[in-house]
């Protein structure tokens, strides 16, 4: 598998496709033993090769000398960096060399592409090759062992990588912890998912979820789930039949309901980064190019446990319709590609929508979590009420239970009557306080914003303030 015939005429160029940190060079030794060759690296400045004739007099003197010659991956990456020169290199194509370049991606660099031989794949590491190189690294101490193990089913880092980030660790002047271990793969795993999404930080961090006990238990399960995935992929021994999958889940009710607080309550509670999906970014009419974005996004989360999140996901993940023009054919392909790209994400994947009825049928079965979000009842509005309620400004004159029975409104909706309320109490003359009479105003105005008709009579003793706003 690893011979290659070699062009004795003119230069030939190798691809060494593998993931950011794996070995290229381990890959370029074993196929120079095996053809018997002798290989050397450069390792001066990567500008240098930015001039043909730097380049093309490290090809000529290798060929001399009957030597190959590889260039690693950030010696190729300066060469996409500088992709729009104005004077870029140009390989002299009768030096009959094999140059082998490293590189992470499917693109090539154009200068590359004359006599662009297959590429060679170098085999990611496994959950098991991972670990074992964090224990070679950092030993086998009991207190960090937990950490490991956990560390490389989350962070699928590649061989030089760990390597880098063990050597670190080792610098520090006191013992390995496992809150190291975590640190540093977290600080190396900082993901940029560019236009696609956007990183959220939870603004929820010790808040009680509001869900009916039914629900409430199903959002235990989720978090339960993704803290096993270790344990039962690879004690258990099910990542094979379940190809690694991470956890995919839908949050199904209307707005305000709580899905958005969900997803961040599940990211503090993991230790997890969260993604909001961008789909003005990912969705777009042109054929082929939704797909593309797609893929984008899924390979750059494939580095390491994340939450992506998408909002409105019915507008991504709708029914497949009948195909009556080109336009269905490639819209069901879209889904198809979704399905199938969701169900080996890693990481976990959150949807959320208010029109779950429009949701594909063939995706809701691979599913592994379906929560509904209800309507909250009188009870749960109250605990909501509780909650969201100032805890450091004097609300003693509110009465929640009336609020709660008097006004039909959804957790969302409850949070933005209490700060419209508070921007308008904000420096009156009754102090830091919070008043009925603030509140009962801020509860019209979020009628009037949903277009959701009022009657006097439901405001009770609070009708005459209600009646002097309204036109």
């Amino acid at each position: 598998m690893l011979l290659y015939q070699q062009n004795t005429d003119s230069l030939s160029v190798v691809p060494i496709r593998g993931a950011k940190g794996c070995r290229h060079r381990d890959m370029v030794m074993s196929i120079a033993t095996a053809n018997e060759r002798s290989v050397v690296q450069y390792t001066g400045d990567p500008a240098n090769l930015h001039s043909s004739a730097f380049l093309n007099s490290l090809l000529t003197v290798c060929w001399l000398r009957n030597l190959d010659l590889f260039l690693d991956d950030d010696a190729i990456r300066s060469f996409t960096a500088h992709g729009n020169s104005q004077n870029p290199p140009v390989l002299l194509q009768s030096v009959p060399v094999t140059l082998f370049i490293g590189i992470t991606g499917r693109e090539v660099p154009q200068i590359f592409n004359k006599n662009l031989m297959p590429a060679i794949e170098v085999p990611s590491f496994t959950y098991h090759e991972r670990m074992a190189h964090w224990e070679t690294l950092l030993g086998m101490d009991t207190s960090i062992k937990p950490a490991i193990a956990e560390c490389s089913r989350r962070y699928r880092f590649e061989a030089e990588t760990i390597s880098a980030i063990a050597q670190r660790l080792k610098v520090s002047r006191h013992s390995i912890t496992a809150k190291d271990i975590w640190d540093a793969c977290r600080a190396e795993s900082d993901v940029d998912l560019g236009d696609l999404a956007q990183r959220v930080m939870p603004r929820f961090d010790d808040e009680e979820l509001i869900l009916p006990p039914a629900q409430n238990r199903q959002f235990r399960e989720v978090e339960q789930a993704m803290r096993s995935l270790t344990e039962v992929h690879y004690g258990w021994g099910l990542a094979k039949a379940w190809n690694e999958s991470g956890i995919s889940v839908l949050f199904a009710g209307p707005p305000g309901s709580g899905k958005t607080m969900a997803a961040e309550l599940l990211a503090h509670k993991l230790g997890l980064p969260l993604f909001r999906i961008d789909l003005s970014q990912v969705v777009n009419k042109y054929i082929g190019e939704t797909e593309k974005n797609l893929k984008k996004l899924f390979d750059a989360a494939e580095i390491a446990d994340m939450i992506l999140f998408f909002d409105e996901a019915d507008a991504l993940f709708g029914r497949r319709t009948e195909v009556r023009d080109a336009h269905d054919r490639y819209a069901n392909l879209e889904i198809s590609y979704l399905l199938e790209r969701m169900e080996r994400f890693k990481g976990l994947a959150i949807l959320a929508t208010n029109r779950k009825k429009d949701l594909d049928e063939a995706f809701l079965r691979r599913l592994r979590f379906i929560i509904d979000f209800p309507f909250p009842e009188i009870e749960e509005r109250e605990r909501i009420w509780k909650q969201v309620l100032p805890k450091n400004i004097d609300t003693r004159s509110v009465d929640i239970g009336f609020l709660s029975r008097k006004f039909p409104l959804a957790g969302g909706h409850i949070r933005s009557v209490v700060l419209n309320a508070c921007l308008q109490s904000a420096g009156r003359e009754c102090g830091e306080c919070l008043t009925m009479e603030s509140l009962i105003v801020a509860v019209k105005r979020e009628y009037d914003k949903i277009h959701r008709p009022i009657d006097l009579d439901q405001f009770g003793p609070y009708a005459g303030i209600v009646r002097e706003l309204t036109p």
